[in-house]
C-alpha cells in the first residue's frame, strides 16, 4: 500500500471519531424541497457499477457550467464530453460575489451546474438554487481526506449540497532570492518596511481580512467570527499593510507578471498563484504558510434547480470526483489546487507531484506536504456576527487609502 493511501485509511478512521455541526438557513419547507430534489436526482437515468450515471442514461445533450477558470480547460472537460457524447458551455466568474450576481440576472434553468466556494454554498442554498445530493452516488468520497467528505460548507441541515472538487491556501508567497526564508515566519512580516511598495493582494475581502484576523487572533478558532473591537483591530491591520501594497488585481496573471518583473517580491497569494508561470520554471518563488496559520479556500461541485438536464446534471458532479479528473483540475493552466481525493496523486507524474506539494513534508516525512499545509489552515468563510457589508467597507477603505 502506498504511503498517501496508508494516510488516507488512518484519516478515515480518525475522521469518525469528529461530527460537524450543521448551520440551519432555511425554514422546512426549503428542507423538504432539497430532499425531494435527492429523489430526483438519484432515480434519474442508469448507472455502471460504481454508482455513476452512464452516457447512454444522459443521451445527446449540451451541459452548461457557471464555474471559475480551469474547469473549462481541455484537460479537464474533453473526457466528459468524449465520454457522453454532450457539448459543455462554460460561463467564467473570478470571485464568489461575480458568481452570485452571474447567477441572479440569469433566469433558472440557465445552468445545468456550478462551481461554488465553500462560504457561497450557503448563500446560493438560502435562494434554493442547489438540488441536494445522495452521498451514496458518490463512492469516490470514500477516498478524500477526512476533512472534505464530510466539509461542513458543502451540507445544509445535514443533506449534501455540493461536492468538493478543488481547494488550496492563502500563505505567503515571496521570492526566496531576494527574501530569506528564515524571515517569513509571521503574518507581521508584511508590515517590514523594507516591503513598501512591492506587496500584491488577490482582490477579494474575505481572504485577506481573514488573514490578517490571524495576524492578530492566532489562537482563534474561526477568523471570521470576530466582535466589533476585533474587527477595528483588523481595519487598522488593513491599513497598516497598505503602503507595502502596490498590486490588488482579480487577473492572477497580472500578480504572475509582477513577481517574474521583479516588481512584486511579497505576497499573501499561497500557492496557487506560485504554483503558475511563476514556478514552473522559477524555482527562486515558493510559499509558506506562517505561523499563525492561512485562509483555506474550497470548491466544489453543485446541480442546479431547475437543471435543464438533471441525469447529465449528476453525471458531471460525479465526474469531477474522479481522482484522475482531479489530477488534471489541480494542474490546470488557469490555476493550480489541491485535489481532495487521495488517489489523485497516482495520476500525477512526479514534476506535478513536487509542483503541487504531493511530497513528504519536511516537518513530519510520515505526512505529505499537502497534509501538513491542510491542518494549518482555515477554512474560507463569511462574517459571522457582523453583515458582510461592514468588511466590505474596510476593505474597500483599505484600498482606497
Amino acid at each position: 500500500m502506498s504511503n498517501h493511501r496508508r494516510l488516507a485509511a488512518f484519516n478515515r478512521e480518525q475522521s469518525l471519531l469528529s461530527t460537524l455541526t450543521r448551520r440551519r438557513f432555511l425554514q422546512f419547507a426549503a428542507t423538504a424541497s432539497a430532499a425531494a430534489a435527492t429523489t430526483r436526482l438519484t432515480a434519474c437515468g442508469s448507472s455502471n457499477d460504481e454508482g455513476e450515471v452512464t452516457g447512454a442514461a444522459v443521451g445527446n445533450s449540451t451541459l452548461r457550467v457557471l464555474s471559475w477558470p480551469g474547469y473549462d480547460e481541455p484537460e479537464v472537460i474533453d473526457g466528459f464530453k468524449e465520454e457522453f457524447g454532450v457539448e459543455v458551455e462554460f460561463r467564467t466568474y473570478l470571485g464568489g460575489e461575480q458568481m452570485l450576481q452571474f447567477y441572479n440576472q440569469s433566469p433558472q434553468g440557465t445552468f445545468d451546474v456550478l462551481i461554488a466556494d465553500g462560504e457561497y454554498v450557503e448563500r446560493l442554498v438560502a435562494l434554493d438554487a442547489l438540488e441536494a445530493l445522495n452521498p451514496d452516488d458518490f463512492p469516490n468520497l470514500g477516498d478524500y481526506y477526512p476533512e472534505y467528505q464530510d466539509f461542513a460548507g458543502f451540507f445544509h441541515d445535514g443533506e449534501m449540497m455540493a461536492v468538493g472538487a478543488r481547494f488550496g491556501n492563502y500563505g505567503i508567497a515571496f521570492n526566496q532570492d531576494l527574501i530569506d526564508p528564515a524571515a517569513v515566519t509571521s503574518w507581521d512580516f508584511l508590515l517590514e518596511d523594507s516591503l513598501r511598495g512591492q506587496v500584491a493582494l488577490f482582490d477579494w475581502y474575505l481572504p485577506n481580512m481573514g488573514n490578517a484576523s490571524l495576524a492578530l487572533f492566532p489562537d482563534t478558532s474561526n477568523p471570521y467570527d470576530l466582535s466589533d473591537s476585533q474587527l477595528e483591530e483588523v481595519r487598522q491591520w488593513m491599513l497598516r499593510l497598505k503602503p507595502n501594497t502596490s498590486l490588488i488585481s482579480t487577473n492572477i496573471q497580472d500578480i504572475v507578471t509582477g513577481f517574474l518583473s521583479g516588481n512584486i517580491t511579497v505576497g499573501p497569494v499561497g500557492d496557487w498563484v506560485i504554483q503558475n508561470a511563476i514556478a514552473d520554471n522559477n524555482p527562486q518563488f515558493t510559499a509558506v504558510v506562517p505561523s499563525e496559520g492561512a485562509i483555506r479556500w474550497s470548491e466544489a461541485a453543485a446541480v442546479c434547480t431547475g437543471a435543464p438536464n438533471p441525469d447529465l446534471a449528476l453525471a458531471w458532479v460525479q465526474y469531477m470526483t474522479r481522482p484522475e479528473v482531479q489530477a488534471r483540475l489541480a494542474n490546470a493552466q488557469a490555476y493550480k489546487g489541491i485535489a481532495p481525493n487521495l488517489e489523485a496523486a497516482d495520476f500525477l507524474e512526479q514534476d506535478e507531484k513536487e509542483l503541487l506539494g504531493y511530497i513528504p513534508a519536511p516537518s513530519d516525512p510520515d505526512k505529505l506536504l499537502i497534509e501538513v499545509q491542510l491542518e494549518r489552515t482555515f477554512a474560507r468563510q463569511l462574517p459571522v456576527q457582523q453583515q458582510e457589508q461592514a468588511w466590505q467597507n474596510i476593505y474597500n477603505e483599505f484600498k482606497t487609502a
